[in-house]
């Protein structure tokens, strides 16, 4: 097997990421037919990072196209690798499990940007994007394009001081979605929400609250400070102040 040739020519041009009720992807269909994930999956670091893997945070990026999940081969077998894991679509994005900041938007502007110029290879910050029927029919890629989309989404996770910087992002964009759905916060970055909390409108929450898990906050209800909740449902109208609560109580 040849080794892939890259080269230095460098395509400058510029460019919410949680699914369930925190996501609302574009609605590119064309994406979901045509177009596939091998994701990498890289010797790294296992934290939690606001309730989910760095691996779910990649996943989730990748706009409900189907997603082969792999161990990262060596750069001798890259190419090898991901021939015999492409499946029967047109396009085939590789992405690597500790770039966990990625967004399903960066992904369509990606692809997009693919497709428009009908590219047949582009190396990403960290990652690529081929046409299968040319990665197909190639020992090696000559010369092919690079673009630096959202570098700061594809930085990877090397340290213990990326998952702070890599957290605080997450908290940061939770919250922002939580106050566009009519959650007030009070001192909000006292405030860490996971990924996967559902929070009605109206609630109130003040200081130094702390949501985890599957938890489910419902209408109208006042989160004084020092509460700590794990995968539980507080229902409409309760006002907690310094409450630990775990493990599916209801309130």
């Amino acid at each position: 097997m040849q080794e892939v040739i890259l080269d230095q020519q460098i395509v400058e041009e510029k460019s919410s990421i949680f699914d369930k009720a925190i996501v609302s992807p574009k609605n590119y269909d064309w994406i979901e037919n045509e177009v596939m994930a091998i994701v990498f999956r890289t010797k790294n670091f296992k934290f939690d990072l606001c309730g989910k893997s760095m691996l779910d945070w990649v996943k989730l990026a990748c706009v409900k196209m189907p997603t082969v999940v792999i161990d990262e081969p060596s750069d001798e077998k890259l190419l090898e690798t991901i021939k015999l894991n492409a499946q029967d679509k047109k396009i085939v994005l590789v992405l690597y499990s500790n770039t966990p900041l990625l967004q399903q938007a960066t992904i369509v502007d990606i692809l997009d940007y693919f497709s428009t110029k009908d590219m047949n290879a582009l190396i990403l910050p960290k990652g690529f994007v081929f046409k299968t029927e040319y990665l197909n029919q190639t020992s090696q890629i000559f010369s092919p394009a690079r673009k630096n989309f959202a570098p700061e989404e594809f930085k990877e996770i090397v340290s213990a001081s990326d998952i702070a910087r890599v957290c605080e992002v997450f908290y940061n964009r939770i919250r922002e979605f939580h106050k566009q759905n009519g959650v007030i916060l009070k001192g909000e970055k006292t405030i860490f929400i996971d990924a996967d909390v559902q929070i009605e409108s109206g609630v109130v929450i003040e200081p130094f609250n702390v949501i985890k898990g599957n938890s489910v906050i419902e209408a109208n209800v006042v989160l004084k400070s020092g509460n700590y909740i794990d995968s539980s449902i507080i229902k409409s109208g309760a006002v907690l102040l310094g409450k630990n609560i775990v493990g599916g109580e209801e309130v």
